[in-house]
C-alpha cells in the first residue's frame, strides 16, 4: 500500500514536473499550528525524497522556484495554471461536475486540462503550459482569472490562484474527508500561454489593442503595468534584504510591511502574503516574533 502510494505521487509530480528547471515544494500541513511543514527539491530528487512522504494532507507546488524558498519573488517558472473547484460548497459531487465539464466546457469556453485532481471534496483542474519566466506573470493572471471567471458557478475558489499554490498529492489522505486523493491524467499537450491568450483573450491581441485611439491605455493594459508593479515591488524589496545580508535593523517594519502589502495586491490572499512574509522575516539577521511581524503588517 505505502509503495503503492509513492509511486502513484511520484508519477502525478514527473507527469507534471519533468525536466523542470528550479525547486518543487513539498508540503505537509501541521494540524497543531495550521501551517505547512515544507522541503524543496530538485526534479532528480523526488524520486528518493518522496518515500520519506506519506500519510495525510501532502501536497506539491504547481509551478517552481530558483532557491528553495516558495514565495512570489521566487517564481523560477510558471508551468502550470489550474481552478480549484469547491463543488461541496454548491452540493454538487466531484463525478457530477467532472461529467458536466467533459459535455458544456472542455474544448469550448476552456481548453481540455492534462490532470483532474480528485482533492477528496472537490476537483482541481491543472493546464500544464510552456514554461515562462517570473515575468510572464501578468499575462498567467489574466488567463488564470479568465478560467476561474468561468467556472464561478462550479465552485471555482479564487483565493487558491496565487502562483505559488500547493494542492494534493495523490495517494495522500485527505483528513477532512478521509479519502485517499487521486490524479487523472488526461493527455500530455503543453499549451503555450500566447495560445492561450489569443483563443481566450482576444482582447488582448496586439490587433485589438492597436484599434483604441492614440494616447489612451485599454484597461486590461493598465491592468498588466500594476500587476507589474506589485511583483517588481516584492523582488525589489527581497533583493534589498538579501544584498544587506539580512542586517536591516531599524527598517525592518516598514520593509516587511511594504513586502506583504504588494504581495497581498498581487495574491488577494492576505493569510498567503503573511505566510510569505514571516519567510521573509525569517532572512533577517535579527528576525522579529511573528507577534511583532503581525503588528508591523
Amino acid at each position: 500500500m505505502r509503495a503503492h502510494a509513492i509511486q502513484t505521487a511520484h508519477d502525478q509530480i514527473m507527469f507534471q514536473h519533468q525536466n523542470a528547471d528550479g525547486w518543487i515544494t513539498i508540503a505537509q500541513k501541521d494540524h497543531s499550528t495550521g501551517r505547512f511543514k515544507q522541503f524543496h527539491y530538485q526534479p532528480e530528487e523526488l524520486a528518493q525524497e518522496l518515500t520519506h512522504w506519506f500519510g495525510e494532507d501532502i501536497y506539491y507546488s504547481q509551478n517552481t522556484f530558483y532557491k528553495p524558498q516558495r514565495r512570489i519573488d521566487t517564481i523560477r517558472q510558471l508551468r502550470s495554471l489550474y481552478v480549484d473547484l469547491d463543488v461541496y460548497t454548491k452540493g454538487l459531487t466531484p463525478e457530477w461536475v467532472l461529467g458536466k465539464l467533459e459535455l458544456e466546457s472542455f474544448g469550448q469556453e476552456i481548453p481540455d486540462p492534462n490532470m483532474v485532481i480528485f482533492s477528496g471534496r472537490g476537483l482541481v483542474l491543472i493546464w500544464h503550459i510552456e514554461p515562462v519566466p517570473y515575468k510572464a506573470m501578468p499575462l498567467w493572471r489574466a488567463v488564470e482569472n479568465y478560467f476561474i471567471e468561468k467556472l464561478k458557478h462550479l465552485g471555482a475558489d479564487s483565493k487558491a490562484s496565487d502562483p505559488t499554490r500547493i494542492f494534493r498529492i495523490a495517494g495522500s489522505v485527505n483528513s477532512r474527508s478521509g479519502t485517499m486523493v487521486r490524479a487523472e491524467a488526461r493527455h500530455d499537450y503543453r499549451y503555450e500561454l500566447r495560445d492561450l491568450q489569443y483563443e481566450y483573450l482576444p482582447e488582448l491581441t496586439p490587433s485589438r489593442l492597436n484599434t483604441k485611439k492614440p494616447g489612451r491605455k485599454t484597461k486590461i493594459v493598465r491592468l498588466f503595468n500594476i500587476y507589474t508593479l506589485h511583483i517588481a515591488r516584492a523582488k525589489d524589496i527581497a533583493k534589498l534584504v538579501e544584498l544587506r545580508n539580512g542586517d536591516v535593523e531599524g527598517n525592518r517594519e516598514y520593509i516587511l510591511f511594504l513586502y506583504r502589502y504588494f504581495t497581498c495586491c498581487y495574491t488577494d490572499d492576505p493569510q498567503r502574503a503573511l505566510a510569505d512574509t514571516l519567510d521573509l522575516n525569517n532572512e533577517f539577521l535579527r528576525p522579529l516574533s511573528e507577534r511583532e511581524v503581525i503588528r508591523a503588517t
